[in-house]
């Protein structure tokens, strides 16, 4: 079983759109009028993140827990595993809060926490695989918690955030990796410089 590539729960571009629009129709007012917990108003995918952000985490947590916990042998307690997610939603958020089309393949933030998550695995002794897939987890937790607020779903701008949630998602990936493959050249330069 390839840790990369077998995912069992894996929600792509098209079914966020399916039921996006498949549920935003006819049960759009009985589903609000149901559910007193959630806005009365239509919200912003940035909103319901910043809003959802901490049960977003929780339910990261469980994901990462399922999903990688035959494979990470590693005894880390739930904050050494999401510490770093807090300012990755704070940084998506951000970038979904800038009002224009990206003009370039990729118009992310710098994420300083992206690369302090990378350096934090490479001493944590994570595998470039266990890297990628926690990324991944963060893609199918973000679009779930989109899923549960359908009904407090401005729609008017959801195929752009969804684009910029993937594009924003995959540069942060690319910095954390970018940072852990530094780390891991600077320990090896380390060592040999010990053992001489």
């Amino acid at each position: 079983m390839s840790v990369v590539t077998d995912y069992s729960c894996h929600w792509s571009f098209k079914e966020v759109v399916f039921f996006g629009v498949s549920n935003h129709s006819a049960n759009r007012a009985p589903m609000l009028a149901k559910d007193k917990s959630r806005p009365e108003s239509m919200e912003s995918v940035a909103a319901i993140l910043t809003r959802c952000k901490t049960s977003l985490i929780e339910d990261w947590l469980v994901r990462s827990k399922e999903d990688l916990g035959a494979l990470c042998h590693l005894h880390l307690s739930d904050e050494e595993r999401t510490g770093h997610l807090p300012k990755l939603v704070d940084d998506l958020v951000a970038r979904l809060a800038r009002p224009k089309l990206p003009d370039k393949d990729s118009d992310a933030i710098a994420s300083p926490a992206a690369i302090e998550h990378g350096k934090l695995r490479r001493k944590q002794r994570y595998s470039s695989a266990m890297l990628i897939h926690e990324s991944r987890i963060l893609q199918v937790t973000i679009f779930g918690t989109l899923h549960e607020n359908l009904s407090t779903l401005d729609f008017s701008l959801l195929l752009l955030d969804v684009m910029i949630i993937a594009d924003e998602v995959d540069a942060q990936l690319t910095q954390t990796m970018d940072a852990f493959a530094k780390a891991g050249q600077q320990s090896a330069k380390a060592s040999k410089l010990h053992s001489i």
